[in-house]
């Protein structure tokens, strides 16, 4: 079984401010705020929020990357972009730490969870950096049970998120191995995972909640997409999954009745 986390098993709380009009905006899609136009690209640096929130607010975002290029992924993006290119606009960015600073304090106030991360959204077009990002998240009710139920059954669980290693780190209190945790993975490269589980099991199921997941529902020998944090998803994702659940501890019957 392969899992996406953000939405998945962990309910989200997500913040972005859009630097050019300055507004904080709540309950963000980040999916579809990139999905907008061309050109777009989620950044995840593999830095922790709270070195971020340690760092003076007037300095310019590109300090937290200089020397620590290695950091940066591309998480996903809404046409192909080089790694290359992001950091020469990252490089030359003269967005400031503080507004990264705003919206991560915003997210801290309402998730006490370790899970916790920062972000931003790169424009190729414009050359520089159009929001900044922060999202937390707390575990679905029973999730710890479901985990239980799975291995019980012999299933051998995966993660497949776009988030960072750093991020990831706290899915071993679940019991979770992270030998199977895959970090930063964009929306094909959880369809290659999904492709290349195939050839070693019998079966392979996928769990999934956004766009993102999409090729890799549809990859899966059984696709599941949940709606528990979000009832309206977009159509092609309910086209693409097989079964549709309403919470996350519907699961264990699902891999039971597969036999």
């Amino acid at each position: 079984m392969v899992m996406d986390v953000a939405g998945t098993i962990l309910r989200m709380y997500r913040v972005a401010k859009d630097i050019v009009q300055g507004n904080i905006l709540e309950k963000v899609v980040t999916w579809e705020l990139i999905m907008k136009k061309k050109g777009q690209a989620l950044i995840v640096p593999q830095v922790d929020p709270e070195f971020v929130i340690s760092c003076m607010p007037d300095d310019l975002l590109n300090t937290l990357f200089r020397g620590r290029e290695e950091y940066v992924e591309i998480s996903c993006s809404s046409s192909p972009i080089s790694k290359d290119d992001i950091l020469k606009i990252l490089d030359s960015s003269q967005i400031k730490i503080y507004e990264l600073q705003e919206v991560y304090q915003v997210v801290k106030a309402k998730c006490p969870y370790k899970y916790r991360t920062t972000g931003m959204i790169v424009d190729e077009d414009i050359g520089e950096i159009t929001y900044v990002l922060s999202t937390g998240g707390t575990p679905f009710p029973g999730l710890q049970g479901v985990l239980v139920d799975l291995e019980d059954l012999g299933a051998d669980v995966f993660i497949a998120s776009g988030d960072s290693m750093r991020s990831l780190m706290n899915l071993k209190d679940y019991g979770i191995d992270l030998g199977r945790v895959y970090p930063v993975a964009s929306p094909r490269r959880k369809q290659e995972i999904v492709s290349d589980l195939k050839k070693k099991y019998r079966r392979v199921v996928m769990v999934g909640d956004g766009l993102n997941d999409l090729y890799a529902l549809m990859a899966a020998d059984l696709g599941v997409l949940t709606v528990q944090q979000d009832t309206h998803p977009a159509l092609m994702l309910r086209q693409a999954a097989d079964k549709i659940i309403l919470d996350i501890q519907e699961l264990p019957n699902i891999v039971m009745a597969l036999g």
